[in-house]
């Protein structure tokens, strides 16, 4: 609790210190616009292009979908990859063996597109009442992992055959988040069940659960990992706060806190620059908060609803998909863009 505590007091004086320094550091270097109801993307570092996914608008199933392949330093769109009538939502790479994968939500199946090849593989777990929704993936040993609330469980995928290998499954609960430690052989998810908050913990090889890291906050979201310092970054949408948790032992190192009604999404670490960026839809905006101090340093306005991020850990781009305003939503400048992010050259 002491620890706790020491967090919030960190983030809060944080949060109004920021307030009074209006010299921005960093900068929006380019919009693109896409056809779209824009949902995730990822960052090639292999061939420089960021790789969107997002379902045509309306969410119409009976029309053809699309990846859509931008230039990560320009944002100019250089290519679309179709998908069929599966509408395309969450997204991770295989750096490795260049494979994207493409969750798609409403068909609870995952498709493998290789990117040199362009050839495509669609798999489905075989279980009903499946609802996806993150993906992430085991580089060194060629898995990849999904998380499926519909059917409490987070999927194995095998890279080497692009089939559907095993889920570790945990009834009763609501699983949003994954991602993955491969050094440390770990799968971590986020479950929303409860007041909890927990993060669970599978270990990869064996498929059993290791541990269960509380956050006490409601309904936790992603996931991102500082893997060097083995820490667990979480973002708690409903309690409008990053929790950090010390993955070694599971405790609560920090919360830092964001602000009423800030509501962050999507967050990734910066692992060059000890920086952690979150996707703050209600305020319409990306936070950078410095990972030392866990102070915010800035808040740079999307003029949209931020979704997702991805970074180019060589350059420090920070690439983000801002969505559109829901039919009851006011409607926003930037709806259905990918922003680009760099640090103001002096």
């Amino acid at each position: 609790m002491k620890h706790l505590l020491a967090g919030i007091g960190l983030a809060l004086s944080s949060f109004s210190s920021f307030a009074q320094d209006a010299k921005p550091t960093f900068q929006i270097a380019n919009t693109q616009k896409l056809p779209i109801e824009v949902y995730q993307l990822v960052f090639n570092p292999s061939n420089k292009q960021v790789y969107v996914t997002g379902p045509r608008k309306g969410f119409n199933k009976e029309v053809d979908n699309y990846v859509y392949v931008l230039d990560a330093n320009d944002l100019a769109i250089k290519d679309s990859i179709a998908v069929g009538k599966n509408l395309p939502f969450g997204v991770a790479l295989n750096n490795k063996t260049q494979t994207l994968y493409v969750g798609h939500s409403l068909q609870g199946a995952v498709s493998a597109i290789d990117l040199r090849s362009k050839k495509q593989q669609l798999i489905p777990s075989g279980k009903e009442k499946s609802k996806i929704r993150e993906i992430a993936v085991d580089e060194e040993r060629n898995k990849v992992y999904v998380s499926d609330h519909g059917n409490p469980s987070i999927w194995e995928i095998d890279g080497a055959t692009n089939t559907y290998q095993r889920s570790f499954d945990l009834p009763g609960a609501y699983l949003l988040g994954v991602n993955v430690d491969a050094s440390r052989g770990l799968v971590y998810g986020t479950d929303a069940n409860n007041m909890e908050g927990n993060v669970v913990v599978y270990d990869s090889k064996s498929g059993n659960l290791a541990g269960k890291y509380k956050t006490w906050s409601y309904c936790p979201l992603n996931i991102a990992l500082d893997k060097k310092n083995n820490r667990i970054f979480v973002s708690q949408s409903n309690d409008n706060n990053i929790t950090v948790l010390d993955g070694a032992t599971g405790e609560i190192a920090f919360k830092v806190y964001l602000g009423y009604d800030s509501s962050p999404i999507g967050i990734a670490y910066d692992e060059q620059n000890n920086l952690l960026y979150t996707a703050n839809r209600s305020k319409n905006e990306v936070a950078v908060i410095d990972c030392n101090s866990f102070e915010v340093k800035e808040r740079i306005a999307t003029k949209g609803l931020p979704n997702t991020i991805s970074i180019d850990q060589a350059t420090g781009s920070v690439y983000v998909t801002n969505k559109e305003a829901g039919r009851k939503g006011a409607p926003v400048e930037n709806g259905n863009t990918v922003l680009k992010i760099d640090k103001i050259k002096i």
